[in-house]
């Protein structure tokens, strides 16, 4: 089953179009996400965490967006303040949520975190490397930035 037709929720698509540029920010804050889509792929964009993904319980927190591109690949976005510790928790559970065993193969899944500031402390290089490890396994990357992330789809 293709992630689209698996995860059709009118409620949680904040669009799906092929618009150059989609540009990801949470209301009265300054940290933001910009994916460029130059070739124009049909872009799928969600709004996961209480939208996509109910929690279940208190804190039971998944990443912010999602954005499905027509060539397979799935881009996992979280705009966080300074604890990136929780960001990677979310991700991993937002894998855990989203990638289940009745969809077919994506060519990629990416995490990508927007940070207020890019400080980290050297206990998260395990945690990280391991999340860089399992996106990689997924064909993808982890990648973070300070304030605005721009890339490329």
């Amino acid at each position: 089953m293709k992630f689209t037709d698996k995860y059709n929720l009118p409620e949680a698509i904040k669009s799906a179009d092929t618009r150059k540029v989609v540009t990801l920010k949470e209301p009265r804050e300054d940290r933001k996400y910009i994916a460029d889509n130059p070739n124009q792929l049909f872009l799928t964009v969600y709004q996961v965490d209480g939208a996509l993904l109910k929690s279940q319980q208190p804190g039971d927190k998944k990443c912010d967006y999602a954005i499905y591109t027509s060539n397979d690949d799935l881009f996992l976005i979280e705009l966080k303040g300074s604890n990136y510790s929780q960001a990677l928790d979310q991700m991993k559970k937002t894998l855990d949520c989203l990638l289940t065993p009745d969809l077919d193969a994506l060519h990629s899944v990416n995490g990508r975190v927007v940070l207020s500031k890019t400080k980290v402390p050297a206990t998260l290089e395990t945690k990280e490397k391991k999340m860089m490890l399992l996106f990689g396994k997924l064909g993808g990357t982890l990648k973070k930035k300070s304030r605005e992330f721009r890339e490329v789809v």
